[in-house]
């Protein structure tokens, strides 16, 4: 078999072994299920970006080389195993022992002759892969809301598909939203572009002295941040009726914007499809893997478009967030989609950027009927 890398040759690598006789990739396996049975819990981007590595591995017929490929050029690379280019870029904190507890992976085909791992490939880079497979401009070169693919396979016929992972266990936020975004006829106002900062009283030459923030502080954030500061800091009375008016504006919208899903079922569809794969959400070619499920978005689309199913929500809101959960409902089950929670972040005045209100969709429950359940129901 003609197996080619770009990693430059190391002659002076020392072989790796175990007590057991395991392979690389048996052994990375084997760690990941011991790591995190002694760590308990891991941050969900380390442990399921992790396991997509085992899932590229896993459609070599040399997976123990791919992924020792891996180990050999963490800071990005490319192999060719005699069948499949791979390529990725920065996996250095994915190949150190950080991977999902489970390590269960489905192969999406048996033809695939390129594989991508898109997570920290550039941006320039990625444009290329687009070009040089003839796909549409931005699904997988745009920004981190619109371009929701974690793994790009593209088989003997062209054909991609575009992969993004869900973990089996632990929490896996579905994103969050700082921006003012629309959803078909829902529309959530995010950020906190209503101020202008212009019109407040701040000087206009001042330095950290007149913040709450250090000099290094200061001195990273952009010019708003920087008078977003001085205003907090130095009219605290001002800013506080202003953070109050705008949560609860932002409480009053994020009811409506529940209320619409509920009684639009066409606003409903694009949000859901936006939520999981952002400009991609037309695409019948895009994919969720869930441990060794792997599910089309498209038919689980075409499912909750049915009049089988309501759309239904109830406030969920803490002392101190205001929150909604979005559920969907047959005859016999209620999955809970999402809970929207609403923050105004960086309020304080020695927080340094503003970000004012962020919506965050969170899975809810941990277990059971929650939004992991529905798609595998649906796929």
């Amino acid at each position: 078999m003609n197996l080619r890398s770009s990693r430059p040759p190391n002659p002076g690598a020392r072989a790796t072994t175990t007590p057991t006789g395991c392979s690389d990739f048996q052994l990375a396996s084997f760690q990941l299920a011991y790591f995190w049975y002694c760590q308990g819990v891991a941050p969900r981007r380390s442990t399921a970006r992790a396991t997509e590595l085992l899932f590229i591995a896993r459609h070599s017929i040399e997976p123990d080389t791919v992924f020792r490929e891996f180990r050999y050029a963490p800071h990005g690379g490319t192999f060719h195993d005699g069948r499949i280019h791979f390529e990725w870029g920065n996996i250095k904190t994915l190949v150190s022992g950080r991977t999902h507890k489970g390590v269960k992976t489905v192969n999406v085909t048996t033809n695939a002759v390129h594989i991508y791992h898109l997570d920290r490939l550039k941006k320039p880079r990625r444009k290329e892969i687009e070009r040089s497979h003839s796909l549409k401009s931005g699904s997988i070169s745009g920004s981190l809301s619109s371009s929701k693919a974690d793994v790009l396979i593209i088989d003997r016929k062209g054909k991609p598909f575009f992969i993004s992972f869900k973990e089996i266990e632990g929490q896996a936020k579905l994103g969050q939203l700082s921006a003012d975004t629309a959803y078909g006829a829902a529309t959530l106002d995010g950020g906190i572009d209503d101020l202008d900062t212009e019109a407040l009283p701040i000087p206009a030459s001042f330095d950290h002295r007149s913040t709450s923030l250090s000099a290094e502080s200061f001195a990273r954030i952009s010019s708003k941040d920087q008078k977003l500061a001085y205003f907090k800091r130095n009219h605290p009375s001002q800013w506080s009726k202003y953070v109050d008016r705008r949560t609860s504006e932002a409480a009053n919208q994020l009811r409506e914007f529940a209320r619409v899903l509920c009684n639009d079922r066409k606003s409903f569809i694009e949000f859901v499809g936006t939520t999981f794969a952002g400009s991609l959400r037309d695409s019948p070619d895009f994919f969720i893997v869930i441990g060794d499920e792997l599910i089309q978005l498209q038919a689980v689309l075409n499912e909750l478009r049915t009049a089988r199913w309501r759309v239904t929500t109830c406030d969920a809101s803490t002392p101190k967030k205001h929150a909604i959960l979005l559920t969907v409902c047959d005859a016999t089950s209620t999955y809970t989609l999402t809970r929207i929670e609403q923050s105004f972040e960086g309020s304080r005045s020695k927080v340094s950027q503003t970000k004012g209100i962020v919506y965050h969709f969170q899975q809810h429950p941990k277990t059971g009927l929650n939004y992991k359940k529905l798609l595998s129901d649906l796929r």
